[in-house]
């Protein structure tokens, strides 16, 4: 990851730093976000980067980290070739209005690509797999998402994960929540619920997976 140029480490780095509002911060949260403004000035000033951005050896701050790249790159990909990025001023990214983004997308690739350590991550997809597994067999629905906000089931077959949008499969570790009614959550083993984070909201039960 040491040859994405440190102009673009930098904008990478501020941009994650501010989406990291989307995340429910806690003391190591807040310390990322920190983390990650910090290398965003140590970059734009060229006095050079810490590649692995506030080191850790928890499976969950290791997957909290790569989500927070990968989501920053779904928004970078999803701009134009050419950008209007006057607005990104809003982030402390001080781009011209008519921005290539040709580069920009392609670091950002490489950040997720670094941090997409799996061997590190918390060992999700099997209880994943069992808890939908569960539900199906007792004909209880359930609501999957991605860290793109996209809609995603499991293929029981098969064993994986995919967008019915586009039939594409989806990794284990880019799954960030799930939804279910409280009647389907009367037949989980409370031990399969305490593995992740749960909370009664509107009815329904919102099972997060980070």
């Amino acid at each position: 990851m040491t040859d994405i140029p440190p102009h673009l480490f930098s904008m990478i780095c501020r941009i994650a730093a501010n989406r990291a509002y989307y995340f429910e911060f806690d003391d190591w949260r807040l310390k990322l976000r920190n983390a990650l403004f910090e290398q965003s000035a140590m970059a734009e000033l060229g006095l050079g980067f810490d590649t692995e951005i506030l080191f850790t050896e928890d499976p969950k701050q290791n997957l909290c980290k790569y989500h927070l790249f990968k989501y920053t790159d779904c928004l970078i990909q999803s701009l134009q070739d050419i950008e209007n990025l006057s607005t990104w001023r809003l982030f402390e990214v001080d781009c011209v209005n008519e921005y290539e983004t040709q580069f920009l997308k392609m670091a950002s690739l490489e950040m997720v690509h670094y941090f997409e350590k799996t061997e590190l991550f918390p060992q999700y997809k099997p209880k994943i797999v069992e808890l939908v597994n569960i539900l199906l067999s007792h004909k209880y629905g359930y609501e999957l998402r991605g860290v793109n906000g996209k809609y995603i089931k499991l293929d029981q077959q098969k064993g994986h994960f995919y967008c019915p949008d586009d039939k594409s499969e989806v990794n284990w570790y880019d799954l960030t929540y799930m939804i279910i009614s409280p009647e389907a959550k009367q037949i989980v083993p409370q031990h399969m619920l305490e593995e992740f984070e749960c909370q009664e909201l509107n009815y329904q039960l919102n099972i997060k997976f980070l």
